[in-house]
Parts: structure tokens; C-alpha cells; sequence
């Protein structure tokens, strides 16, 4: 029995023991938290004794000091944090995420001043594609629905570089020395790619889906029509297939991937009137050791006129292929040619088109796409990579001429415009991309 109790004293020791331990530590805390504290005591709380200084005096009380001290502090924190730092943070930040930034106080909005592509990205802008021309120091915008709507900015990471195409917010890129890469330029995302698997140079690039999608991959012909190059995410190189035969794009137009199928629009190496050839890479992927046959789609009558000089264009919209043509001096000015892909045998005929309804087709060289008209007026409507006085030029279907946004401009050829050099079509969006990505 005096075992136990014995026992049970020597427990009860140990634990006051720890107690008077743990107050001991606190009290050292708060010691060292009124140190820090002191020099920011009013002056005429300094000349005053512990005595006066006891906790019973609640309007100078040591713990009402330590509170309203923390709260200030922690409140004076957020203003205050170094300028230089601010802007560090800020100019890491996509457009999104700064908008919440710019609001926490007045500071922090000084140090990161808005992007002037802020507006594109808001309603009623964001609704409606952009003409991007990338410049030797600056990127200008050109908005459709904005009078004298050009905005410019500094996008150090896009010097001298070259956009190979755009779709879904995103530019795929490449540099003189072979480098590849995709750039969101609303939310400064860069991803890198392998540089070209050989000696010549990629001459017409597209990409199949957004970056971010698992099921992404990029096409590249090299410029004589003799190779193509694909890379799918995943991958660590560039896997290279020759063609049986050459396919010479018309104009300046792009490969067009649809469906896991290569579309393009050109000529065959015997010359041979215009046709659209189709292939699938990945057929070709399972035997690297076979080359690469074009099939040709349904033969269709290309308008009178066509040469190289002339603009030409191949999207899908609706499971529809358009090919748009822009003739020279010619009237009417641009003429399209709409096909069924879910045609089957003879049915599948290409037509001509007259009328759109309620879309909208936005053709560049470096990637054409169609919309659903947004807003009044802007149906029907072929959107020319094109500019007057800073304002887009578009061609009415309705009316078989070139109009000018927000003047009176109205001509059957666009020869009062100018196409801005190495310039895309793109559509303004946000881009929430996981810190573990990768391609």
C-alpha cells in the first residue's frame, strides 16, 4: 500500500514537474515576444516602472499592449512588405490570380500595374478573337469589337521568334536555331519542346488539341513536302516519315488536323489541279520502316485565277471542311468550298457556299477556325487577318465586299488594308495549369 502511494506520489511530481516547465517556457516566450515588442512603445510608456506597468492597470496592461501590438503588426504587414518584392510576386502571377492581388490594398496595386491585355480577357471582349502580329520588340492586338482597338505589349520571352500556328488560346513557336515550343500569351505559360530532329526546316506546323490535353500532339512538313515530323505529348523525340510523293501546299496555309487525320490543301508533284490531301500519322507510326501515302479527297473545280499569290485557307467546322480562297482583283473577292466529311462515297462532294448563317471564319496563314457570331452583326462574316487605321477588316458575305469595323470603309478588294507581318488569330482565355505539369 505505501508502494502505491509512494508510486503514485512520484507521478504526481513528474507531472508538475512538466507543468512548471511548460509555464516556464511560456513565460520565456512572451519574455522574448516584449523584447521584440518594446521599441515600438509609445515614448510615454518608457518612463514608467514594472510597478506601473502591472497587468491590474487594464488601459496600459502588458498583455492588452502584446495583443493590440500583433494586431497591428500583423495588420501593418501586408502594406508594408518591400516594394521590390511585391513586384517580384506580382510579375509571376497569370492575369487571374493578379486582379486578386491588385485588391488587397493599395500598395500591392502600385507594384503591379494591370497588363494592358486585361481587357480581352472580360466580357464583352473575351467573347471574340484577336489578330496577335508578333514584332521584333512588341506584340500587338488588334480587337475586332474595340474602335482603335490595339493593344501592345512586351513579351520578352516570344523574341525572335516565329508563330508556326495558334488554336485554342495557345501559339506554337519556333526559333532560327530549331527550337519548338507552345506559349499561352494571356497567362505567360511556356512549354518546351525537343528542337528539329533534322537539317531542314519545318515549313508548316499544327498541333491536334490543346497542350494541356493528354491526347496533344504537333505535325511539322518540312518545306519541300517530302517529310513530316510528329510529336506526341509523352514523348522525348521527334519521330520522322518520308512521303511516296510530294504534296505542295497552295499559298500559305497550314496543315489542318481533324480527327487524328492531317488535312492539307495543295497541289500533287505533278502538278495536277488543287486538291485536299489526308493522311494518318500514326498509321505510320506502327511501321516507321513505310513511307507516308497522301490520299486525295474528292476533286473540286478551284476558282478561275488561283495562283500562289493569292490567299488560301483550310479549316473544319461542324465536321465540315472550308476552303476559303482570297483571289487578287477578282470579284467576288473570297469564295468557299464547304465538304461533308461524313459523306460516303459519291455523295461526298465538295459545294460551293454562299452563306455562313450565324459563324464567323477567322483565317491567318498561321491558323484559321470558325466561332458562332456573338453579337449583333458580326454573322456571316470572314474575319481577314487584315487592318485599317488599327481596326480589323472583314469581308460581308451578304454584301460581297471588305468593311472596316468601326468606320465607313467599304471596298470589293482590301487594297486600302495591310496584313500585319508574322500575325495569328487567337481568342483570349484563362489557363489553370498544375505546378507538376509537364509535356
Amino acid at each position: 500500500m505505501e508502494n502505491c502511494k509512494s508510486s503514485k506520489y512520484k507521478i504526481e511530481n513528474i507531472v508538475q514537474s512538466f507543468k512548471q516547465k511548460e509555464e516556464e517556457e511560456k513565460e520565456k516566450e512572451k519574455e522574448e515576444e516584449l523584447d521584440g515588442l518594446w521599441p515600438e512603445l509609445p515614448f510615454h510608456l518608457l518612463s514608467l516602472n514594472e510597478e506601473e506597468l502591472d497587468g491590474s492597470c487594464s488601459e496600459f496592461s502588458l498583455d492588452l499592449l502584446c495583443e493590440k501590438k500583433k494586431e497591428e503588426l500583423l495588420d501593418r504587414s501586408w502594406s508594408k512588405i518591400p516594394f521590390h518584392l511585391l513586384c517580384q510576386f506580382s510579375a509571376r502571377l497569370i492575369l487571374k490570380d493578379l486582379s486578386t492581388f491588385r485588391a488587397i490594398c493599395k500598395s500591392w496595386r502600385l507594384s503591379s500595374p494591370m497588363s494592358p491585355l486585361r481587357p480581352l480577357l472580360d466580357p464583352p471582349y473575351s467573347h471574340s478573337p484577336c489578330l496577335m502580329q508578333l514584332g521584333i520588340h512588341k506584340c500587338t492586338f488588334f480587337h475586332p469589337m474595340h474602335d482603335n482597338g490595339s493593344y501592345q505589349i512586351d513579351i520578352p520571352e516570344l523574341q525572335d521568334a516565329f508563330i508556326q500556328y495558334s488554336k485554342y488560346g495557345w501559339l506554337l513557336l519556333s526559333k532560327m536555331d530549331g527550337s519548338v515550343f507552345f506559349f499561352h500569351p494571356f497567362d505567360r505559360i511556356k512549354i518546351e519542346l525537343p528542337s528539329y530532329p533534322c537539317k531542314e526546316e519545318f515549313e508548316s506546323m499544327s498541333f491536334s488539341s490543346p497542350p494541356t490535353s493528354t491526347n496533344c500532339f504537333v505535325i511539322a512538313i518540312i518545306s519541300n513536302g517530302s517529310k513530316f515530323g510528329i510529336f506526341r505529348r509523352g514523348e522525348v523525340a521527334w519521330t520522322l516519315c518520308e512521303f511516296t510523293e510530294r504534296f505542295q501546299p497552295i499559298g500559305n496555309g497550314n496543315p489542318l488536323l481533324y480527327k487524328d487525320h492531317c488535312y492539307w490543301l495543295g497541289l500533287r508533284e505533278d502538278g495536277l489541279p488543287a486538291e485536299v490531301g489526308v493522311f494518318d500519322p500514326h498509321e505510320y507510326l506502327t511501321h516507321p520502316n513505310h513511307k507516308c501515302r497522301w490520299k486525295y479527297l474528292p476533286y473540286f473545280t478551284p476558282p478561275e485565277h488561283l495562283d500562289d499569290s493569292c490567299n488560301s485557307y483550310l479549316l473544319e467546322s461542324d465536321g465540315k471542311l472550308f476552303a476559303v480562297f482570297e483571289l487578287n482583283d477578282i470579284e467576288p473577292s473570297i469564295q468557299i468550298y464547304s465538304l461533308n466529311l461524313s459523306s460516303i462515297g459519291t455523295r461526298m462532294k465538295w459545294h460551293k457556299v454562299t452563306n455562313i448563317g450565324n459563324k464567323m471564319l477567322y483565317v491567318s496563314s498561321c491558323g484559321s477556325f470558325s466561332e458562332l457570331a456573338m453579337a449583333k452583326g458580326m454573322s456571316n462574316k470572314i474575319y481577314v487577318p487584315n487592318v485599317l487605321d488599327n481596326n480589323n477588316i472583314f469581308y460581308s458575305l451578304q454584301t460581297k465586299k471588305y468593311h472596316s469595323c468601326f468606320n465607313d470603309y467599304s471596298s470589293k478588294s482590301r487594297a486600302l488594308g495591310r496584313e500585319p507581318t508574322d500575325c495569328t488569330w487567337i481568342k483570349p482565355n484563362y489557363i489553370d495549369l498544375d505546378k507538376g505539369f509537364e509535356w
